[in-house]
């Protein structure tokens, strides 16, 4: 599998779990993991944070420019290397898709 395909599913994944769990916090189902009770906070917690690394995952198939001189600079926009000090000041911006 390629590297697109596996961000892909893990944020597909992320999204269920953050889903799952925002679920559980709104319909206050009980949950114990080893013997112990687990709180509504804790999902409400995971829920938010799942959700954001689904978020991120899918974000990352943006296209970027990158300047592939010493810098590497980057931005999500196209434009010029700005960079005092790289060789390549002044040439565009080289695109990538993540």
């Amino acid at each position: 599998m390629g590297t697109r395909v596996l961000i892909r599913v893990s944020g597909i994944i992320f999204g269920l779990f953050a889903l799952a769990h925002a679920v559980r916090a709104i319909f206050r189902w009980e949950i114990t993991f080893a013997g112990r009770a687990m709180p509504i906070w804790a999902s409400v917690l995971v829920a938010v944070i799942a959700a954001y690394l689904a978020y991120e995952s899918f974000r990352t198939r943006e296209v970027r420019y990158i300047c592939t001189g010493e810098c590497g600079g980057m931005s999500p926009k196209p434009g010029m290397c700005q960079a005092e000090k790289c060789a390549k000041k002044g040439m565009p911006l080289e695109e990538v898709s993540a």
